[in-house]
């Protein structure tokens, strides 16, 4: 039987570029904001797993048991701490990710190679020849289709996929502002489990009672626990609360959260209307050019009737 031989450092460091590339690439489509330590630390162990696996007697680490298993610590060493609907999107993004540039690289290494395989074995032999061409045209397709992608959602030509109109109302007042889906949004009101839409608050003013209206509009950042002492046995307390989220640079930040009595979504003609909703109140713009006003979150829409 023909043999070939496999050098386990360039299978070590082929996988550890291919995986920071899926890890980068994932975090990218998931909008999971992650340090470039981590990314390094996911494609490490995951090209660990793919070196180990070439050993003699670990091919059992081959099973779909093993490569399930290895996915997710390879997920939850990159990704974690989120939430576990968010975890379950990067493992989904990683998936994508990696059947797209493995898919790319392999078939860009036997078009580039000359001549027939007539065995198994000598599909090994292509693979060995051409690896690293095939990693780094693959790479750059795949580095030059994700910057082309960016470029024409950066212009807004895929926004209009992902916008709605949402109507809020608070007894006989009601505001309506254009909204966009964005799957980064996976705040919960952490005393009722209730999803949260971030809403700006000019838009939102009308709906506001005038004392927390006025923290909102002095300069700097509004104080939330002042705010929500300020409304003290006011009728429109019960409407509000603190909401905690944590962002790129930024891990104990607080929002004011405000219950209308409903939301009504509306896409195409249709409506949807969501009771139990609560708007956390953005301070500033949400983009410079004001196309949206609000970022709705994908588990809105199950709690939609």
């Amino acid at each position: 039987m023909a043999a070939y031989t496999v050098y386990l450092d360039q299978v070590f460091l082929g996988n550890m570029v291919m995986n920071y590339a899926i890890l980068w690439a994932a975090a990218k489509l998931s909008r999971v904001p992650v340090a470039k330590r981590r990314l390094a630390a996911g494609a490490a162990l995951g090209a660990g797993y793919a070196m180990v696996t070439l050993l003699p007697g670990c091919s059992f680490l081959l099973t779909i048991g093993f490569k399930t298993a290895a996915s997710l610590v390879i997920t939850a060493v990159t990704f974690l701490p989120v939430s576990l609907r968010m975890f379950l999107t990067c493992l989904g993004c990683f998936y994508l990710t990696s059947f797209i540039l493995g898919g790319l690289a392999f078939g860009i290494i036997f078009f580039i190679h000359a001549g027939s395989i007539t065995s198994l074995n000598g599909v090994g032999t292509v693979i060995a020849e051409h690896l690293w061409s095939g990693i780094f045209l693959g790479l750059t397709a795949f580095w030059a289709a994700v910057k082309g992608f960016a470029a024409l959602q950066k212009k807004g030509l895929f926004e209009n996929l992902f916008k709605m109109s949402v109507l809020i109302r608070t007894g006989s007042d009601q505001v309506k502002l254009d909204a966009l889906l964005d799957t980064g949004n996976q705040l919960r009101d952490p005393m009722t489990g209730h999803p949260v839409i971030v809403v700006e608050f000019t838009p939102l003013k009308p709906l506001l009672p005038a004392q927390v209206s006025t923290f909102f509009e002095k300069e700097g950042e509004a104080e939330i626990w002042e705010i929500l002492s300020s409304l003290g046995g006011d009728g429109a307390a019960p409407r509000f609360s603190a909401i905690p989220f944590q962002s790129l640079g930024r891990t104990n930040g607080l929002m004011l959260g405000y219950r209308p009595d409903e939301v009504i979504l509306e896409r195409n003609g249709r409506q949807t209307r969501v009771v139990k909703a609560v708007l956390a109140i953005y301070s500033k713009s949400l983009v410079p050019d004001g196309s949206y006003h609000a970022l709705l979150g994908p588990n809105l829409l199950d709690w939609a009737s």
